[in-house]
């Protein structure tokens, strides 16, 4: 997963790209996925982000102050409270985290004409988090990346230790060897989706629980 905060805004400007109609929250439990609507829940995502991967002892970025219609950050909240943030990127020809370790493959990607969609930044709080509202926000992060920035491939790059929850849960496949980022000055796996293929109807659930990837609990509340 990546670490740079460069597609988060400084603490006082929004990283937020509008959206016709956003996912409005549903009738049990409060639950509400939908990009970022203001400066606050830009930076609880920041927050969350920044939590969880110091947790993991990654090396991080400086926010950016830099805005751009090329990227949106994705929020759920549950009651309130935030429970996971994804941060999509449309490809542009260079603000894409994953070229600068996978040049090659990214090339390759694009040399077949179809539109790109960078993942990053995904943190997930397992307190706050559930099963519905998981399948909900990885739902919602397939059709924005399709409709708004009309998304023919994803890709993401991550620690290889997440990678089975990539591949079973949202779909992703190896498209890159293992390398080391020194970005975060840990290991890499490059994976890919193509956008084309249906979404998942359901996450996996084992023991009762979502299997999320293996992260602290981080609880940070926010009213969105």
């Amino acid at each position: 997963m990546h670490i740079s905060s460069s597609a988060l805004s400084h603490p006082g400007q929004a990283v937020t790209v509008t959206v016709a109609h956003p996912t409005q929250p549903d009738s049990h439990g409060g639950l509400l996925v939908r990009p970022t609507l203001s400066h606050r829940e830009a930076h609880a995502c920041h927050e969350l982000v920044r939590r969880m991967y110091a947790w993991r002892g990654y090396l991080t970025e400086p926010a950016s102050p830099h805005l751009s219609h090329d990227r949106l950050t994705l929020a759920a909240w549950r009651d309130g409270e935030l429970a996971a943030t994804l941060t999509l990127s449309r490809d542009s020809g260079s603000n894409l985290l994953a070229e600068a370790l996978y040049p090659a493959e990214i090339a390759d990607l694009r040399s077949k004409g179809r539109a790109i969609c960078e993942y990053s930044h995904l943190a997930i709080d397992p307190v706050t988090s559930s099963t519905q509202l998981m399948e909900h926000f990885f739902r919602t992060a397939y059709d924005l990346a399709k409709s708004h920035f009309f998304a023919k491939e994803a890709i993401v790059e991550i620690n290889p230790r997440h990678r089975r929850f990539y591949e079973r849960e949202i779909g992703f496949t190896q498209l890159g060897p293992l390398r080391v980022c020194p970005r975060v000055d840990a290991p890499a796996l490059l994976l890919h989706r193509d956008m084309e293929q249906p979404h998942k109807a359901r996450l996996r659930v084992a023991r009762g629980h979502l299997q999320l990837p293996d992260l602290p609990v981080v609880r940070h509340p926010i009213m969105p």
